[in-house]
């Protein structure tokens, strides 16, 4: 019986099972599966600096694909392809965009912006509209760093008037003062702490003794008859105003006397009266008295 297969169809066949496991192990570590049907997009960019082959292609955070290559056009010089190998469900509509972003390690990826306002989709093998976004990095070289090279010489400046202001003896004479403020200080707590322990307790206990003499004093007022004084000063106040009224009352004779106008008018005529007649005396006693021996 022959052999179906010689030694060298063996061979033949080992070698290009040998190519075929080659090709696909290659594109799987650069992250291309080879195994699942996927669509090709063209992007033209003007830069590409840190994209690579495998760079992930994602739409909001999900990666629906990678870079497959990357082709400079040295045809015109000022063009760069970039070929995307997408998910093959993937549907592009038309107007959308593909931008070129930079993280901060200079890493680049592909974020494609889809545009929902159309339902007319690319073909496959279509060129995107590619478009450089500036990532971290390029605003600070861009914004930050002219900003910071303008302030290097004020820098310079602050820098150097700080250093004169270290070398002053003025602000070592306040070092100084300070530390012996802060000594002082530090034994004045000292000192407020002894006396806390020492003193503080024995004003307590006057405090003390002093609440507990103003407490004894409280308990003797209150067993004082003090509802019966106050009845009885109660009873004197009304007994003052009974003879209030009676003095300016005019049914008496007291307050006749002392609110009848024309008696008050006459006891001052006859004091005026009398008053006359004891200057007269006075002045004239002869008038008045005789003295007869005989």
């Amino acid at each position: 019986m022959k052999k179906r297969f010689g030694k060298e169809a063996k061979i033949a066949l080992s070698v290009l099972v040998s190519i075929l496991i080659l090709y696909v192990g290659i594109n799987y570590l650069k992250g291309i599966n080879v195994m699942k049907p996927s669509n090709y997009y063209y992007v033209h960019f003007s830069n590409v600096a840190g994209l690579a082959q495998s760079a992930p292609v994602t739409i909001d955070g999900y990666k629906v694909g990678l870079v497959q290559e990357v082709i400079y056009d040295y045809d015109t010089n000022n063009d760069i392809k970039v070929l995307l190998n997408l998910d093959k469900s993937l549907k592009i509509p038309v107007g959308s965009r593909a931008f070129l972003e930079t993280d901060m390690l200079g890493t680049a990826s592909i974020v494609i912006d889809l545009n929902p306002h159309v339902s007319e989709y690319y073909e496959h093998g279509a060129v995107i509209e590619g478009e450089v976004k500036s990532g971290l990095v390029q605003s600070i070289q861009g914004d930050l760093l002219p900003q910071v090279a303008l302030l290097l010489p004020k820098l310079d400046s602050i820098l150097s008037g700080i250093q004169l202001l270290v070398n002053d003896p003025v602000l070592s004479a306040s070092v100084k003062r300070i530390d012996h403020i802060t000594t002082n200080l530090e034994r004045s707590s000292v000192q407020l702490s002894q006396m806390m322990q020492n003193e503080v307790p024995a004003i307590l206990d006057n405090v003390q003794g002093i609440t507990t003499q103003i407490n004894q004093f409280s308990d003797s007022l209150n067993s004082l008859p003090l509802q019966s004084t106050m009845a009885s000063v109660q009873k004197t106040t009304d007994n003052l105003h009974q003879i209030t009224t009676r003095l300016t009352s005019p049914d008496n004779s007291l307050g006749l006397l002392l609110n009848d106008r024309g008696l008050y008018d006459r006891a001052n005529s006859v004091l005026g009266s009398a008053d006359s007649l004891m200057i007269d005396l006075r002045l004239n006693p002869k008038r008045y008295v005789h003295f007869s021996l005989f």
